[in-house]
């Protein structure tokens, strides 16, 4: 009964980005599942507020009340990457956010065009220190996550990689098969498609673990660089003051879900690994990826506006 009556009848998840990416579909997924657990007559919708990396999002949780009715899903950048690249970035998830649960992981990758000689990341690490002026990754923007996994890679290696900056995935796609610039780090998901069609060659990933979707391109940390290895993932957030009873509700109907086997086999289309977890943990894991990334991002000198 404490379950049915902790969060308002109607909820919904706000998203920082446009329909039909995958952070969208997920929430959505997760919509259609988490209503009926919290109880009958209960509906949770996902309303999109795309822009600013998702700072307008963010910024739609706190103008609303903290009363259990309004989520924020948002990816590793809004609780984690946002305080460390953006001078003002209009809020701080210590002080305006609560979690509510972690949702699921994804994985990224370091790829080559098809014609480059390095078969594995060692031979491409070799190939950099032997080719300077070649030692060079791109990346689908500026501070963002893939950018920063190669200066954690560059950093790992001991070798100064250039960064490139693309305005999305397409050109940077389209650039490494062609080979306009030397590799590039994006999500394994991204760069499937060429790899399967012999485009371009996905060298390692970074996940602590390979992907089931790459089952024989190994990790960075089988090749010899254990302090290259991290992943994405997507959280939900609540707003800071939100009552205790609707967080413990949602996180418990957001965890049922993520165990369901139909929930399973659509986030593996998305190459998203579920990972339940309670809000407790959640923050914890939010606090360790910060002190993993500050000394990355702060030995760049990148900062965003």
């Amino acid at each position: 009964a404490q379950q049915a009556t902790a969060v308002p009848a109607q909820s919904r998840i706000v998203v920082g980005f446009g329909a039909g990416g995958g952070i969208d579909v997920l929430a959505r997924v997760l919509a259609e599942r988490i209503g009926p657990l919290l109880g009958p007559g209960h509906h949770v919708i996902v309303e999109n507020k795309p822009g600013a990396n998702g700072q307008i999002a963010a910024s739609q949780l706190l103008a609303a009340p903290a009363d259990g009715g309004t989520y924020l899903l948002a990816p590793l950048i809004t609780p984690v990457l946002s305080q460390l690249v953006y001078r003002k970035p209009g809020y701080d998830p210590a002080v305006d956010f609560t979690p509510v649960g972690l949702t699921a992981h994804f994985q990224f990758a370091l790829a080559v065009p098809a014609g480059h000689p390095a078969r594995t990341a060692r031979e491409l690490i070799a190939w950099f220190k032997a080719n300077p002026d070649k030692a060079n990754f791109g990346s689908p923007a500026a501070g963002s996550l893939p950018h920063f996994f190669g200066l954690l890679l560059g950093d790992a290696a001991g070798v100064d990689i250039v960064h490139a900056a693309y305005k999305g995935g397409p050109g940077l796609l389209s650039d490494l098969a062609g080979g306009q610039i030397s590799s590039a780090i994006t999500t394994s998901s991204e760069f499937l498609p060429l790899h399967k069609d012999g485009k371009i060659r996905i060298l390692a990933t970074f996940g602590e673990q390979r992907t089931r979707e790459l089952p024989d391109v190994p990790t960075l940390a089988e090749q010899g660089y254990p302090r290259a290895v991290g992943s994405g993932w997507y959280s939900l957030w609540a707003k800071k003051g939100t009552p205790a009873a609707a967080v413990a509700a949602f996180n418990r109907a957001l965890n049922t879900a993520l165990g369901e086997p139909a929930v399973k086999a659509k986030l593996a289309e998305l190459a998203l690994a579920p990972d339940p977890r309670t809000p407790e943990a959640l923050e914890q894991l939010r606090l360790a990826e910060i002190e993993k990334w500050r000394p990355v991002i702060s030995a760049s000198g990148f900062k965003a506006d």
